[in-house]
């Protein structure tokens, strides 16, 4: 077989390339940049709600080796508008922190290093043409979303806040990341949204009050952008689009790694296999991506009104709601906001006014029934 070339070294580009090494198939990766992966230097997140195996053992399953930083995260703390708070908890990890960029124990480093020891060449700073290569593995030219964000020294146990309120990120979310003494917030806004200094510094003040201290001093500012759009067909004039390239991601919160890792080894055994890309990666991602572009539709409809109708239904310990919900427990509550759709949770936001009735009656059953 010829030797294959990959566009883009970043989790889906190296994923596939590993892959294909390790069944035999000489590879070569180009990439753009002098480093692979993402230079934002920044805590991300690999959920570990949206497919039913644990996603360390999924990273294993996909033969990368989870020698890079990962700490789990059993909790978020979801906060209103109006500052209404809503701690949730799972007893499994609801998603595991890893740390971004090109530094030794970074996710970006040794997929760098897990490649060059298996011997695949990585062509740094290439000009290599798309129409050169076999699978495109680059991030898309118009982003939907922009992430911007700062990390600061912050004494405090670790924590995850989602702050719903469109004064700081439009049709999003805002969120606080505290781990290991080091914070870090990022907003979240469409392209037409361009204040976002301005932005970032409201959240700055808003997260000084939620959490009673002060932020004194920001060491690292950073931005990264997504899209929300995937494309249905990624195979086009022979080529294999994956990761960003195609737009596989999660449409409603932005969550894409768990995309880019499976998409690229399906790209892998597409070709070690001779078998049809599209059907692999439909069978295994298509459902999920779909219900979060519904779930994102709906999710835009709301306003910080809606924010808060979310936050207070999330918090309500009626069981009747608890249990339409998905259960009380955080990870069982994601699950099934992204297996079934029309969303159990935002479409009730929605109709709110039309639908009050039902729900006035729905919270008075257990008064009804234990009477």
């Amino acid at each position: 077989m010829k030797k294959i070339k990959i566009l883009g070294g970043g989790i889906a580009g190296l994923t596939a390339a590993i892959n294909l090494k390790q069944a035999g198939i000489e590879v070569e990766v180009h990439e753009r940049k002098g480093f692979c992966g993402k230079p934002s230097r920044d805590f991300q997140f690999l959920e570990n709600w949206i497919f039913e195996a644990d996603s360390i053992d999924t990273l294993k399953n996909l033969n990368i080796q989870t020698d890079f930083y990962i700490k789990p995260f059993y909790s978020m703390e979801y906060i209103s508008p109006s500052l209404k708070r809503c701690l949730k908890q799972s007893s499994q990890p609801v998603m595991y922190l890893l740390k971004r960029g090109p530094e030794e124990g970074a996710l970006d480093h040794s997929l760098q290093k897990q490649a060059a020891d298996a011997g695949i060449p990585i062509i740094f700073k290439s000009s290599l043409k798309v129409d050169d290569v076999d699978i495109i593995a680059t991030g898309k030219k118009e982003p939907t979303i922009i992430a911007t964000g700062v990390t600061f020294p912050f004494d405090h146990p670790d924590k995850v806040i989602v702050l719903f309120d469109d004064r700081f990120s439009h049709k999003m979310y805002t969120y606080l990341t505290i781990n290991d003494q080091v914070g870090q917030i990022v907003i979240l806004n469409p392209p037409h949204i361009k204040d976002h200094l301005a932005r970032m510094e409201r959240s700055i003040k808003r997260f000084e009050e939620i959490l009673t201290a002060a932020i004194t001093t920001i060491t690292h500012r950073f931005a990264a952008t997504g899209s929300f759009y995937f494309l249905k067909n990624a195979r086009i004039d022979g080529r294999y689009y994956v990761g960003e390239a195609a737009g596989f991601q999660d449409c409603l919160t932005g969550f894409g790694m768990m995309y880019a890792f499976k998409s690229g080894y399906h790209a892998a055994q597409s070709i070690i296999n001779n078998d049809d890309y599209n059907h692999r990666w439909q069978v295994d991602m298509l459902k999920p991506m779909e219900i979060s572009i519904r779930n994102r539709y709906l999710f835009e409809k709301l306003s910080n009104d809606g924010y808060e109708k979310y936050v207070n239904m999330l918090e309500n310990p009626n069981p009747v709601i608890v249990k339409l919900l998905g259960g009380a427990d955080l990870q069982s509550l994601l699950k099934r906001l992204y297996n079934y759709s029309p969303s159990y949770l935002l479409r009730p936001i929605l109709f709110w006014r039309k639908l009050a009735p039902l729900y006035t009656f729905l919270l008075s059953l257990p008064g009804r029934l234990f009477s």
